[in-house]
């Protein structure tokens, strides 16, 4: 009867011993989670507010509605741009690192 008893409790102490490690992991896992959730949360809204930038060749415009048709180059993959006045366009002669800023008044079809 002591055996029995003895080995009730040390399989008790055992198994106790052994899913203290997995529990802590868990509890870990859940805070991870939820950092990974406000960090997704951040990247998200940076990527909102980040400026994007489209290289090509300009297809058409329409001064009218504000928009540019980009060829991406080497591709046949057109994207539409809509531009306002804080829109800041740049113009480069290939395999130049001079850069010219210029309006959208100054952007000719193909």
């Amino acid at each position: 009867m002591v055996r029995k008893a003895f080995a009730l409790l040390f399989g008790s102490a055992l198994v106790l011993g052994l899913s203290i490690p997995m529990l802590t992991q868990e509890g870990s896992n859940a805070g991870a989670a939820k950092e990974t959730a406000s960090h997704q949360a951040k990247v998200k809204k940076a990527k909102a507010t980040k400026e994007d930038r489209w290289e090509g060749i300009v297809v058409r415009s329409n001064r009218d509605k504000s928009t540019l048709t980009v060829r991406e180059i080497g591709s046949n993959t057109e994207k539409t741009v809509h531009y306002d006045s804080s829109t800041v366009l740049t113009s480069q002669e290939h395999g130049s690192k001079h850069v010219n800023h210029i309006n959208a008044d100054q952007i000719q079809d193909n």
